[in-house]
């Protein structure tokens, strides 16, 4: 069997778990429309589990991703920190972290996962060049999925040097170009305008990137084809937010949660994540 067929042939049975426990959502009277999901799965695990397969937040090894280690004599910057998963799991490792996002409410939501009153935490709100971290402080620097939204890349990126220490490490991640290829055919016209996502990056362009702010690329690597799969299904019924979320993204994790059971999943989870990756990572370190 080819690749190609057999990719399509997880796909068909996906979408068959997928469709199938709609069809028997659907089939219920309005009042009983609750997914039909065992009633101790919890969709959140299946995410976290599919992760950690791919090597991220790696309690034996102390990696945050392959390549890139975290320890207790680290100063992590985490720009554009979200709600800060990534931070958090280098603090748990003795990190001091630096918290910079531009949107307020997932800083806030990222600074609550501290202690008020711990030295080992900064947040800093702020969208706008220049960083306030001083030069050379961080020998940890994270940046995931941010470029996309930049309008000077070039200036950006040299910031992201700019604060790294020598021998600093790098963890820079953007959305990979076919996952938001699709999203061209299916998103609203807002996720493509500023501030948003104002560009798609191919793998090319991104090395470029980091290669022309004096970084030197360790691994090239890419992840994450259930996140790809998730949010081309969150369009089913977009919501102002990611919650409430339709049921379909429910049943996705079962099916997938079902898959990496299976005999063979890791080997399909691993087809999957290079043939349809939502992220493109590059690891890297300042010389």
């Amino acid at each position: 069997m080819t690749p190609r067929r057999f990719l399509a042939k997880v796909f068909r049975r996906i979408a068959y778990e997928i469709d199938h426990s709609l069809f028997e959502q659907a089939t219920l009277p309005v009042s009983n429309a609750a997914p039909s999901l065992p009633q101790n799965f919890d969709p959140y695990d299946v995410p976290l589990r599919d992760n950690k397969l791919s090597g991220w937040f790696n309690e034996a090894t102390h990696e945050l991703y392959p390549g890139f280690p975290i320890g207790p004599h680290d100063f992590v910057a985490d720009i554009g920190c979200g709600r800060g998963t990534h931070a958090r799991f280098c603090a748990d490792h003795g990190a001091h972290v630096i918290l910079v996002d531009a949107d307020k409410a997932s800083l806030d939501a990222a600074r609550a996962l501290w202690e008020a009153n711990d030295p080992h935490v900064e947040s800093y709100c702020q969208r706008a060049t220049p960083f306030p971290i001083a030069d050379d402080r961080c020998t940890r620097v994270i940046c995931n999925e941010v470029l996309e939204h930049v309008e000077d890349t070039s200036l950006f990126m040299a910031e992201l040097a700019r604060i790294g220490a020598p021998g600093a490490r790098y963890l820079i991640c953007v959305p990979a170009p076919f996952s938001e290829g699709v999203q061209k055919h299916i998103a609203h016209p807002s996720y493509f305008e500023h501030p948003n996502h104002i560009r798609i990056i191919e793998p090319e362009a991104f090395q470029r990137m980091v290669a022309d702010a004096g970084l030197v690329i360790d691994t090239v690597s890419s992840h994450g084809a259930y996140w790809a799969i998730w949010w081309w299904l969150w369009w089913c019924d977009p919501q102002p937010s990611l919650t409430p979320r339709h049921p379909v993204l429910d049943h996705l994790a079962f099916a997938w949660g079902s898959l990496l059971e299976s005999q063979n999943g890791l080997l399909i989870k691993k087809a999957l994540d290079r043939c349809l990756p939502k992220s493109q990572i590059i690891v890297a370190h300042k010389p």
